[in-house]
């Protein structure tokens, strides 16, 4: 097998399992979502995405510079390591402490259950800071799907752990998710300890760990900030709020944006060792992007015009109804999204982190402002400021919408697709510069998956209104009309790149 099919081959597989670990997740996410109250929901997803984001401080970074470094050895790994885990251990035990008093600041209406949720969940800092240096060895010698296998483990443990708690216990209540995503790192912590079979030596070097500093630190610091602008949103709902829409919101984002962030996660951890291989050859290089573009749009862009369609029928079997405007405007901004993921795997792979951190503060810059103008609290301090030149933007915005829209969760969803693409278009002139990639190659690169995305869409909707009974008889007629729908438009539009993608993953497709 030749270098460039084994990268092909590796990724693909990689993928496809790391597919099958979302898409357990969100099953044992919905049944939750189903049973608990959404309010407590709400405050886990709120407590889990905090120290989520503390979590990615506390990797400090390092596993990344050792995938892109040239030239790593044991003593490299081995010091980061060290470092890593003592970052880990020192932000949990911050957070156990500090947890009265943020309990009292952000937990709304349940301070002490706040302040419970964050104690249970700094018990994932120590393995989540650790986990990353054994998941770059494997991504330094491709093993893309050692590292897929473990996190098919950990989210084989969660769900197995969650479901039956939460059918069978339900009174345990939020304590259930909250255990239970401790379970999951610990679960994958020892996947990716057993998979790399490599132990850290005791010894610790501040040298070799200041030589990754420089890659470190910028990517950190894009991480943080990429991390800030996916969740920003829910920053902003569950203090101004409140718990409830919290819960509303995140549903939707689970079903639309959740497993775009989760896969281009695992996107990222391919692409970056992937890409790095070959950072000096910009027309290869551009030629992956475009195909990791492609793959995105082909397979996410049906499911997403799917729920655009047939939301109303998924909410209504989680009984989670109010959810449906905000699950249709997510699904648009993660379409967008999908489209422009690639970017920040370009930007590190020509060790351009500062590019990406530059990046991601822009978008914070933007999203900070406006969010805070979706929200009741933002619409009163404009109207205090502004007056009545506000009223003629929304009597506009009313007419292109068809309706009015209130301060709340569907505004902040509104704001979420409006900027996702305003920065699709100014990302992918960013990636055309550093790439030398021509904006008619990435849009001749898009029209065969847009003609599948268009083809599932127009199909659904016109077969929507004809579709008899129940809910969830809707959804089953739904998915035949877009498989069969998507299946012709692939054959019709899309047959060569499905037949690579199929060739990669038995091994015979190069990644050219």
């Amino acid at each position: 097998m030749s270098l460039s099919q084994s990268l092909g081959t590796r990724a693909a597989r990689g993928i496809l399992w790391t597919g099958g670990a979302s898409a357990l997740q969100l099953v044992a996410i919905l049944v939750l979502y189903t049973t608990l109250p959404i309010a407590d929901m709400g405050r886990f997803e709120y407590a889990l995405i905090l120290i989520m984001f503390l979590a990615l401080a506390g990797s400090l970074g390092l596993n990344a510079a050792l995938v892109q470094r040239r030239e790593v050895d044991e003593i490299h790994f081995s010091s980061a390591f060290w470092i890593s885990l003592g970052a880990g251990l020192i932000l949990a035990v911050g957070v156990y402490a500090v947890a009265p008093p943020l309990g009292r600041l952000l937990g709304g209406s349940s301070p002490l259950a706040f302040q419970q949720a964050l104690r249970v969940l700094a018990l994932i800092l120590p393995c989540a800071a650790v986990s990353g240096i054994f998941r770059a060895r494997l991504q330094r010698v491709l093993d893309f799907a050692a590292v897929a296998r473990a996190e098919l483990v950990s989210v084989g443990l969660f769900g197995l752990y969650v479901v039956p708690l939460v059918l069978w216990q339900p009174s345990l209540g939020v304590m259930i998710p909250l255990t239970g995503s401790v379970l999951r790192e610990l679960g994958l912590l020892a996947g990716l300890w057993w998979e790399s079979r490599w132990y850290p030596r005791a010894h610790l070097s501040l040298a070799a760990v200041r030589s990754l500093l420089p890659f470190a630190v910028n990517f950190t610091g894009s991480r943080l900030t990429a991390y800030l602008n996916s969740h920003i949103a829910s920053l902003y709902i569950f203090p101004l709020l409140g718990s409830t829409a919290q819960g509303y919101y995140r549903l939707a984002e689970r079903l639309t944006l959740g497993p775009l962030i989760r896969l281009s996660t695992t996107i990222s951890h391919v692409s970056l060792p992937t890409f790095s291989s070959i950072q000096d050859d910009d027309a290869r290089l551009g030629r992956g992007y475009l195909r990791g573009v492609q793959s995105l749009v082909l397979f996410l862009g049906p499911v997403l015009v799917f729920l655009i369609v047939f939301g109303a029928q998924v909410l209504e079997l989680l009984e989670r109804l109010p959810a449906l405007s905000v699950l249709r405007l997510l699904a648009l901004a993660t379409l967008f999204k999908a489209m422009g993921t690639m970017a920040g795997s370009a930007f590190m792979a020509k060790g351009r982190a500062d590019w990406l951190l530059r990046w991601s503060l822009f978008n914070l810059a933007v999203l900070i402002p406006a969010l805070y103008v979706s929200t009741p609290q933002g619409v009163a301090t404009m109207d205090a400021l502004f007056g009545g030149i506000l009223i003629p933007v929304r009597h506009a915005l009313a007419a292109v919408l068809g309706r009015r829209l209130s301060p709340g969760i569907e505004a902040v969803a509104a704001v979420v697709a409006g900027t996702s693409l305003l920065f699709l278009v100014l990302s992918q002139a960013l990636v055309n510069r550093l790439i030398s990639l021509p904006l008619s190659a990435y849009l001749r690169a898009l029209a065969r998956p847009a003609a599948v995305v268009a083809a599932v869409l127009v199909s659904c909707g016109a077969a929507r209104p004809w579709l008899p009974g129940t809910a969830a008889a809707v959804l089953v007629q739904g998915a035949v009309v877009a498989g069969i729908a998507g299946t012709m438009a692939i054959r019709l539009f899309a047959w060569s790149l499905m037949t690579e993608y199929i060739h990669s993953l038995v091994g015979r497709a190069p990644l050219r």
